[in-house]
């Protein structure tokens, strides 16, 4: 039977999708936020992937676009990009979430809780990523007709066509109306999700927000969600020098962390690079997170110049990542607007 959502599994998930959300996913008060409503709304069933019928088509619901940016948007959109789906034609079984996240864990919960839809515990990533290619588990590579509905306060749009191109036209949106658009898309066969998502990946959020709950706060709350993720602590430090700009619907930026060494951690939404004296330590999908002096995780978009902060790798063989990430032609734009390479630094793990 799928399993019921408690306040306290919308505690750890906020937790723990931040986590995950490796610099970016969402904003995690906006992720509590739509958790807490979820739950006044009728509550959310959390299907797992070994009970849920795998023939089942599910929609991606998540919040795209630069976090800074957060514009008008608020929870009744997300409703209604899922109506206009409906009203589109679109046939669709439940919902997923794009990928993990402070917010973006949460994707799908308030249309479901207020349309009786449940949630299917196969995201399509199970860290955060910039690109709605990354949560499309590899789709772009079959003859698939894509269709995404976008909401923001005083515009919507619904766009058909390949995935990059509908990509291209929420991505526009989002920049052009200066907010994160509220995103339903791509019906998927649970099959498919099965075998090229993240299954499991919000239960393990969920999980992993408990270890760090049970840890308290502080070094040793850190320490607790790096050793549940396989990762470890690299540093602690201060952020001494960042530089942020929204380009295309991201927040890109790079910023300086001095602590016993130098680091340079760049970011596209999420983190995608860490570097120490010109030598390049990790690359997205690695697991690159942020916590703040306190030790509570932090997304990218909410540090400054001055925080100290403690610095957290976790190698992307130990988490849960979708195909979406596994293809040299989706970092094209990532590393467009990053300005650093990424593919010559996944060989042997990219597929051909």
């Amino acid at each position: 039977m799928p399993r019921k959502i408690t306040v306290e599994d919308v505690e750890a998930l906020t937790i723990g999708g931040t986590i995950l959300g490796g610099g970016g996913g969402g904003w995690p008060s906006e992720g509590r936020a739509a958790g807490m409503l979820a739950m006044e709304l009728g509550g959310v069933e959390l299907w797992s992937p070994e009970e849920t019928p795998p023939e089942w088509k599910v929609i991606t619901v998540a919040a795209l676009g630069a976090p800074t940016q957060k514009g008008e948007t608020k929870a009744r959109h997300f409703i209604r990009a899922v109506q206009m789906l409906w009203e589109a034609g679109v046939e669709f079984d439940g919902v997923i979430a794009a990928e993990n996240g402070g917010q973006n864990s949460f994707g799908g919960w308030i249309p479901a809780a207020a349309l009786g839809l449940p949630v299917v515990d196969t995201p399509g990533d199970g860290r955060a990523h910039p690109t709605a290619m990354m949560g499309s588990m590899g789709i772009h590579r079959l003859d698939y007709k894509s269709v995404k509905a976008g909401v923001t306060e005083g515009a919507e749009m619904i766009s058909w066509g390949t995935l990059q191109r509908t990509s291209n036209q929420i991505r526009f949106m989002a920049g052009d109306c200066k907010a994160l658009i509220a995103m339903a898309r791509d019906p998927i066969p649970v099959e498919w999700c099965l075998e090229h998502g993240a299954p499991g990946a919000i239960q393990q959020a969920i999980d992993l927000g408990k270890a760090y709950l049970k840890a308290k706060k502080g070094e040793s709350a850190v320490k607790a969600a790096a050793k549940f993720l396989g990762g470890e602590l690299i540093e602690t430090g201060k952020i001494i020098e960042m530089t942020t700009e929204a380009n295309g619907g991201f927040d890109v930026g790079v910023m300086i962390i001095k602590g016993e060494e130098t680091w340079e951690l760049s970011y596209v939404n999420e983190y995608m690079t860490l570097e120490n004296g010109g030598k390049r330590l990790a690359t997205f999908p690695d697991l690159m997170t942020t916590f703040d002096g306190e030790g509570s995780p932090v997304t990218s978009a909410a540090l400054k110049k001055g925080d100290e902060v403690y610095l957290v790798n976790v190698p992307k063989e130990k988490i849960k990542v979708g195909d979406g990430n596994r293809y040299a032609e989706i970092y094209e734009p990532v590393e467009r607007a990053l300005g650093k390479p990424m593919v010559k630094h996944l060989k042997g793990y990219l597929k051909p």
